[in-house]
């Protein structure tokens, strides 16, 4: 993980096939040193993607993969991103809910993927409180700026001042964000405290993507710097 003064955008591929992946991957992985694929399940959220994890092995430069899971059942995905191995890969809190180990999954996902990034994501309704007590199994939080599943909504405004509080009381723990991280909001989530930064429409919908990458993190350095 990088230092806390460093700024990654990390472009996010939302796709319902492994084309629609590729074609996406092949657009940012020249330029990108992790890229995430979002999986979801039309249940947890969004109205499903492309879950064949396995098949994600067949993308060049397989090991920049960072999954997002956004999941309503965890433990049926953990072979397959034991078995792939990304560099990093991010479960939701919330997806914990219904009984199952968020700590027990984590430790085994620690144990059986070595070098694998773990971060723990959670939505704009749930209290930050619920991160306390994983964050000795996790290596940074995601703050979601949206309830996720869907690409372009609005961003919740609380989103902000959650993560300058979590930034304040534990400013040694790397803190992303995922949700309409667009021009008009870059600098406001850097400014908050988030390091690692993710973009889907900013980045694919128009323009080149690897310029647009590069001016959004232009655009966040100097909110940091400000």
């Amino acid at each position: 993980m990088k230092s806390h003064a460093d700024i990654e955008i990390v472009p996010a591929i939302l796709r319902k096939t492994f084309e629609g992946v590729v074609l996406d991957w092949e657009k940012v992985r020249s330029v990108a040193a992790h890229i995430q694929i979002d999986v979801t399940d039309g249940i947890f959220a969004g109205d499903g993607t492309f879950r064949d994890i396995a098949r994600l092995k067949q993308l060049p430069e397989s090991q920049k993969i960072e999954l997002h899971m956004m999941v309503q059942r965890p433990a049926d995905y953990m072979e397959a991103v034991i078995d792939l191995l990304p560099a990093r890969c991010i479960f939701h809190i919330e997806s914990f809910a219904g009984g199952e180990d968020l700590e027990s999954q984590y430790e085994m996902l620690r144990n059986r993927t070595s070098g694998t990034e773990l971060g723990v994501a959670i939505n704009p309704d749930s209290p930050s409180q619920y991160l306390e007590e994983y964050l000795h199994v996790t290596d940074y939080v995601l703050f979601m700026g949206y309830n996720p599943g869907f690409a372009g909504q609005v961003v919740n405004p609380i989103v902000f001042s959650k993560i300058g509080q979590f930034r304040g009381k534990h400013p040694d723990i790397p803190i992303a964000v995922d949700g309409h991280v667009g021009f008009d909001t870059v600098e406001d989530y850097a400014k908050a405290g988030a390091r690692i930064l993710y973009s889907n429409s900013a980045i694919f919908k128009s323009g080149d993507p690897r310029e647009n990458i590069q001016q959004l993190k232009l655009k966040a350095q100097s909110a940091v710097l400000k």
